[in-house]
C-alpha cells in the first residue's frame, strides 16, 4: 500500500466516523423530538419519527462502511500506521485470541483422515507447527500475520484451507508467510 492510499484510508475512515457520530446524533435529537411532540403537538410526532428512523439508518451505514474498510486494511501492514486499523490488527495478536486460533487449527486437524482430504493432510505438519507456535506464550505474533491467520480459518472466499477452488499449494504458502510473523519475546 503507498504512503498516499494509507492517507487516503485514513482520511475516509475519520469522514465516516464523522457521518456515523453526526447522523446518529441527529437520528436521536429527532426521535427525542419525536416523543415531545406526541405530547405537545401529534402532526409532528410521526414525521419526526420517520426522520429520526431514516436518519439513523443512514449512520449504522456509515458505521458499518467504517468497520468494514477497518476489517479490510486491518490485514496490511502498511496500513497500521492508521490508529483504528492497528488496534484492530492488535486484537488479533493476544494471547488469548492465539489460544482460540491454535483451538481451531487442532480442531481442523483432529477430524478423521478421509474427512481431512488431501488438501489439509498436505500441509498437516506446517498446521501443527502454526497451533503450537500460536499457543507459545514465549513468542510474539505481528498483528498483520495474526490476521492472515484468523483469516486463514475463517474466510470462506480467500481461504486456502477453507476454499477448495483455490489451488492448494496457496495453503502451505499461507501457513508459511503466518509463521514467518513470529518472534521471540524481548526480555523485560
Amino acid at each position: 500500500m503507498y504512503a498516499r492510499a494509507v492517507d487516503d484510508a485514513a482520511a475516509r475512515i475519520r469522514e465516516l466516523r464523522s457521518e456515523e457520530r453526526l447522523d446518529l446524533t441527529v437520528a436521536a435529537l429527532a426521535v427525542g423530538l419525536a416523543v415531545a411532540a406526541a405530547v405537545v403537538y401529534q402532526p409532528l410526532a410521526l414525521p419526526l419519527l420517520l426522520g429520526g428512523f431514516a436518519v439513523g439508518f443512514l449512520g449504522l451505514r456509515a458505521l458499518w462502511r467504517r468497520w468494514d474498510l477497518v476489517e479490510r486494511l486491518s490485514g496490511d501492514r502498511d496500513a497500521h500506521l492508521i490508529p483504528e486499523v492497528r488496534e484492530r490488527a492488535a486484537r488479533e495478536s493476544t494471547v488469548e485470541r492465539r489460544h482460540l486460533l491454535a483451538a481451531s487449527v487442532r480442531s481442523r486437524l483432529a477430524r478423521p483422515q478421509w474427512e481431512l482430504g488431501e488438501r489439509i493432510t498436505s500441509a498437516a505438519r506446517e498446521l501443527e507447527a502454526l497451533a503450537s507456535e500460536l499457543d507459545d506464550d514465549e513468542l510474539e505474533l505481528e498483528p498483520a500475520s495474526a490476521v492472515a491467520c484468523a483469516r486463514l480459518l475463517d474466510d470462506f472466499v480467500a481461504s486456502p484451507l477453507l476454499n477448495l477452488d483455490l489451488p492448494s499449494e496457496e495453503l502451505l504458502s499461507r501457513v508459511r508467510q503466518i509463521r514467518s510473523g513470529f518472534r521471540r519475546r524481548l526480555a523485560a
